[in-house]
């Protein structure tokens, strides 16, 4: 049944059919096999998607496009211009800093990627910021996406493993500041070297005004993180309250919406929503079919036999997800390979929400490598880079990130400080 499952799947994947849909037949294919009528499936398909934790899926989808096409990135890139612009570098500072901002807007490190790539990039080209190096700094600072809350992996992990979302919301915090700031050091270190951008003087005047014009974005990450932690609101009604704050600011206060565009604003974000469900239906399937075998024990009893340390076993599986994130998108590798590797993390004591943390930042690092990279494509073709000049230049930030990993995997305390003193 484990060998049908494998070879079904692999050879979907090789006929390049979409993953999605490669993990449903390969389930189907499994299950058939091993004599399970197909009631049975259909029953475990439904279960899967029958979920309240997963509405805050299309909710943070919909509430990002919505935030999105209102303009928020503008009035965002502006106030991070003005705060950091005086830094050797500026640009880069200020698109590092709006990557921060909007991640707490949209939980997607791709719509980070073309929300502010789109604005930024071309600002940065005028200062004669190598294009390149432009496509670097937009998509390794989009990563910070998906660890600032809210962030959609940590949704789809949280239903995958049954571990808090809110913690794990609170538990990508500190570690994705952390790798805003050494984001911008290595900026700094290479604007300062090969002379990059200019610098502006720092106005007082300057920065209030655009904090005022950008406020009311600045607060919507407040609301929603604020409502979870106060445990007024659920990761699910915090998504749903963005949708309404999102409309409202859209249409009543930067007024940048319109009724022409909430078609298509719709339209994208069910069709973005289907595909993750879908994925999840048949990773449900997937995942069940691997326990039931007995995968994860058989795993981690081999596993002991060779270190008995927690540090090592993380360690391992992010060489797993690295080398996974160079060719499986972010959510459709959580569902891949959490629940094989979940398991054995849980017998080796390693706390849930810790797991998660160095999952989301270790296969984050395949958004930004080839040669399936999403958000290092999509920067160098808004900055009109070549694959290998991005490559090149993103190498410096990838090393960064990974240096963050590593302070997380041995000092937990940086992902686990804050949801244990906060939702025990």
């Amino acid at each position: 049944m484990t060998l049908i499952l494998f070879i079904t799947f692999f050879v979907l994947i090789l006929l390049k059919i979409p993953i999605a849909f490669s993990l449903f037949i390969a389930s189907l294919a499994a299950m058939i096999y091993g004599g399970f009528p197909l009631t049975a499936v259909i029953q475990r398909a439904i279960s899967a998607a029958d979920s309240f934790v997963l509405l805050a899926i299309p909710f943070f989808i919909l509430a990002g496009n919505l935030m999105s096409g209102g303009g928020i990135s503008k009035m965002i890139i502006r106030f991070a211009n003005s705060t950091v612009g005086f830094i050797r570098g500026g640009l880069a500072h200020a698109n590092i800093t709006t990557s921060m901002l909007f991640s707490g807007i949209s939980g997607a490190a791709v719509a980070d990627t073309s929300a502010v790539g789109s604005v930024i990039i071309p600002a940065m080209k005028e200062e004669k910021y190598p294009s390149g190096f432009a496509a670097a700094v937009t998509a390794s600072s989009s990563v910070i996406g998906v660890i600032i809350p809210p962030s959609i992996p940590f949704v789809i992990y949280g239903v995958v493993t049954g571990a808090s979302v809110g913690q794990l919301f609170l538990a990508g915090i500190i570690p994705g500041i952390l790798i805003g700031l050494f984001q911008m050091g290595i900026a700094y270190y290479f604007s300062k070297k090969y002379g990059y951008g200019n610098m502006q003087k720092f106005s007082v005047a300057n920065f209030f005004m655009n904090f005022k014009q950008s406020v009311f974005a600045l607060l919507m990450p407040i609301i929603i993180i604020g409502g979870i932690l106060l445990g007024i609101v659920t990761p699910t009604e915090a998504a749903v309250i963005a949708i309404a704050y999102a409309l409202i600011i859209g249409f009543f206060v930067y007024k940048q919406l319109n009724i022409r565009m909430l078609p298509g604003i719709f339209y994208e974000s069910a069709v973005t929503t289907a595909i993750v469900m879908f994925m999840i239906t048949g990773a449900y399937l997937y995942g069940w079919i691997i326990t039931n075998q007995r995968i994860p024990q058989m795993l981690a009893d081999s596993l002991s036999t060779v270190t008995t340390s927690p540090a090592i076993i993380l360690l391992l599986c992010v060489l797993i997800y690295i080398i996974a994130g160079m060719f499986i998108d972010l959510g459709a590798a959580i569902i891949l390979f959490v629940p094989v590797l979940f398991p054995v993390s849980t017998a080796f004591g390693i706390d849930p929400v810790h797991f998660g943390i160095v999952t989301v930042i270790a296969l984050a690092v395949g958004l930004i490598t080839p040669p399936v990279g999403a958000c290092l494509f999509l920067s160098t073709e808004i900055a009109e880079a070549s694959l290998w000049e991005g490559a090149k230049a993103t190498l410096p930030f990838i090393i960064g990130i990974l240096f963050v990993l590593m302070l997380v995997i041995f000092i937990p305390e940086l992902s686990l400080y804050i949801p244990r003193e906060i939702m025990p």
